[in-house]
């Protein structure tokens, strides 16, 4: 009896995941939207650190949620940007946000890659 109610749990569970998989899925679109809008933001100077803790804070929720919905590639890109902007806002001005840009633009390949393998 034990183990029947233990399978029902684990069904449960992952039909939990499976429905928060195809929600994280549908938003990668408007994700790569909005990291577009800060790319534009990043390039002007008067932007540029505002741009980068706005990237940093979708870049961080995106690292979150990732290798929980089974993209540990896409989570670990977004790690690393995390990281580089932490480095980066704590050191001189102005600010040298080339390697945001590659590394933001790196991510939304993969976050384009993603969507498409998952289709």
């Amino acid at each position: 009896m034990m183990q029947g109610t233990e399978v029902d749990k684990s069904a449960i569970l992952q039909a939990g995941l499976a429905k928060i998989r195809e929600r994280f899925i549908s938003s990668i679109d408007g994700r790569i939207e909005e990291f577009c809008t800060l790319l534009e933001r990043l390039e002007n100077p008067e932007t540029e650190e505002s741009a980068c803790l706005d990237i940093r804070a979708e870049a961080h929720k995106l690292h979150g949620i990732c290798g929980s919905v089974g993209f540990p590639r896409m989570g670990a890109l977004a790690a690393q940007l995390e990281q580089h902007i932490d480095s980066l806002i704590a050191g001189p001005r102005p600010l040298n946000t080339d390697f945001v840009d590659e590394l933001l633009n790196t991510l939304m390949d993969e976050m384009e890659q993603s969507l498409d393998g998952a289709a």
